[in-house]
């Protein structure tokens, strides 16, 4: 016969394993506040004045067990990047990627197909996922109520990449191109500060039906498409390069 003192702490262990069980979020909506620095991306002193030094817009990650799709939200106003009127100089708006960029991620199948759009056009590229080497850190932090684990890689440029993830929310994926961590990316910083995301809305409510491959687009090898974006926009920098359209008014 099992004593008292045993079968109470057999009752708190299979509670707290009952809401831990509970707790892991396999499906939902992250909305991350991305943030870039143009002055460091841009690399043109000479622009330092005409353009603000950060830049914020939000993007939504909706995600399952497997599947992720990463894009742009819509906002009211074109606020995403806009550069106030100088009295000296003209104004520059800036424009990074647009609202229908769209990244899904299949970590099942192991397969990546994002849409992207230049000019009037746009295009689907198809690859295999790109995997990185994490280091998994002991560091941890606390977002949005989630404990998130610390772990580093470097970028396809070199570039160090910091992330934290939570791994009560049951699904591998990221920001960007980055994920296979033992749970989602929250918070995602790419060169130092160059580049971040935050997730700054939580939620387990979301439709699943939307997460599912973009096909609004020519399709494209990533050979191709990069080939198009060096010859409209240079090559890009350590930190890596998104669409930019500078439009002087």
């Amino acid at each position: 016969m099992m004593a008292p003192g045993k079968k109470i702490l057999l009752t708190a262990l299979l509670f707290s394993s009952l809401l831990a069980a509970h707790a892991q979020v396999k499906e939902g909506r992250i909305v991350y506040e991305r943030k870039i620095n143009m002055h460091r991306r841009l690399g043109d002193p000479s622009m330092n004045s005409m353009v603000p030094e950060f830049s914020t817009n939000k993007v939504e990650l909706l995600f399952s067990a497997d599947e992720s799709l990463l894009r742009n939200i819509k906002e009211e106003e074109d606020i995403r990047d806009q550069a106030g009127q100088d009295n000296n100089g003209p104004m520059i708006r800036i424009r990074f990627g647009s609202g229908d960029d769209q990244t899904y991620k299949n970590y099942s199948e192991e397969k990546m197909i994002q849409q992207r759009e230049m000019g009037p056009k746009k295009y689907i590229i198809e690859d295999s996922f790109p995997h990185q080497s994490w280091k998994l850190e002991a560091d941890t932090q606390t977002i949005k109520g989630h404990l998130c684990k610390k772990a580093a890689c470097k970028g396809q440029q070199g570039n160090a990449i910091i992330a934290w993830y939570a791994e009560d929310l049951q699904s591998p994926s990221g920001p960007e191109v980055y994920g296979g961590l033992p749970g989602l990316i929250l918070q995602l910083d790419s060169n130092d500060g160059e580049m971040t995301y935050t997730a700054v809305e939580i939620s387990s409510a979301s439709d699943r039906k939307l997460v599912h491959a973009p096909t609004d687009g020519k399709k494209i090898t990533r050979a191709a498409f990069k080939k198009m974006m060096e010859e409209q926009f240079g090559e890009a920098g350590p930190g890596g390069r998104p669409t930019i359209r500078i439009i002087r008014q």
